[in-house]
């Protein structure tokens, strides 16, 4: 059996892999990295904070990982909770799949267990962006148990998986048949709200991202199959979840929305940001989530 190439050229992943490095020196805070032996190849996880603080697991999006994604966050969190980062196998990080990371066999719920087992917890919080917040949301639904309270920003239960992508896409159009880094500037200002100023705030950032829409390859997270959202199942974890929601492109989510208000879920919209939900406010998303999780239950070791 053949391993998925998460890169499309070696010489592609050691770029990624040493922009991976100098994102993780503008944390700001101390942190551990790890690289944890699971059933479907290696997951590399970045701790930060005291392990006496409640846990809080970190799922990234999809063309994403976890350096990048919390790079804004975690000096904040880290002062609340144990976060315990995760790079998504598939995903453009340092996470490395084996022969057993394959679509009949991986099992996503599985694989976060085992992450969770590694680290001795009981029960854990969870906060994900985009496809990390659906990979909070599916993992409570099959593990409630475990899970204390969840942060779902940009994401959570999916209906139309295929209709989601295909909008996706077309957001990135027409710049994305020319990958210049012109254009690729762009896409990932046309996904974030017009007030934004963080790519000339922080050019890393900017470039880091670019890095991985150009090196990743996607096809790899093909692996991850997504379960439909399930009226009963999200019924009985409500009050474990909230979500948080960008207001711009706010059009393209009345499906969602719809689901949320059906559902009586708890959620807010937030103002001035768009799908980088975290990155665009970060002051107010940690609030958010530091409120939520210390609010009734934390999880514990």
């Amino acid at each position: 059996m053949t391993r998925v190439n998460i890169f499309k050229s070696e010489p592609a992943k050691e770029q990624v892999i040493n922009s991976y490095n100098r994102i993780l020196d503008l944390w700001a805070t101390e942190y551990q990295e790890h690289d944890i032996e699971t059933e479907y190849g290696m997951t590399h996880c970045i701790t930060s904070g005291n392990q006496e603080n409640p846990p809080l697991l970190l799922f990234h999006g999809v063309g994403d990982n976890s350096a990048v994604m919390w790079m804004l966050n975690i000096k904040e969190l880290s002062q609340c909770f144990y976060c315990i980062a995760v790079d998504t196998l598939g995903g453009p990080g340092k996470s490395v799949p084996n022969e057993t990371y394959t679509k009949r066999s991986f099992n996503q719920v599985d694989w976060i267990d085992q992450i969770i087992d590694n680290f001795n917890l009981k029960s854990i919080n969870i906060a994900g962006v985009s496809n990390g917040g659906y990979m909070a949301y599916n993992y409570t639904t099959a593990r409630s148990d475990r899970v204390s309270k969840v942060v779902c920003l940009e994401g959570g239960m999916v209906t139309k998986p295929i209709k989601t992508m295909i909008r996706t896409i077309l957001l990135m159009f027409p710049e994305i048949l020319i990958p210049t880094q012109h254009n690729m500037l762009k896409i990932l200002k046309k996904m974030s709200s017009p007030n934004t100023d963080i790519f000339d705030k922080y050019p890393l950032l900017a470039e880091h991202l670019i890095l991985l829409m150009k090196h990743h390859n996607q096809q790899a997270m093909f692996v991850h199959t997504l379960e439909k959202y399930d009226k009963q199942k999200g019924a009985a974890i409500k009050d474990k979840l909230y979500f948080l929601i960008a207001e711009h492109h706010i059009d393209h989510k009345k499906d969602f929305v719809r689901i949320l208000n059906d559902g009586g879920f708890h959620y807010k919209v937030i103002p001035h940001a768009g799908h980088g939900i975290n990155h665009e406010q970060p002051n107010l998303i940690n609030r958010e989530i530091i409120h939520f999780i210390r609010e009734i239950g934390t999880g514990g070791h």
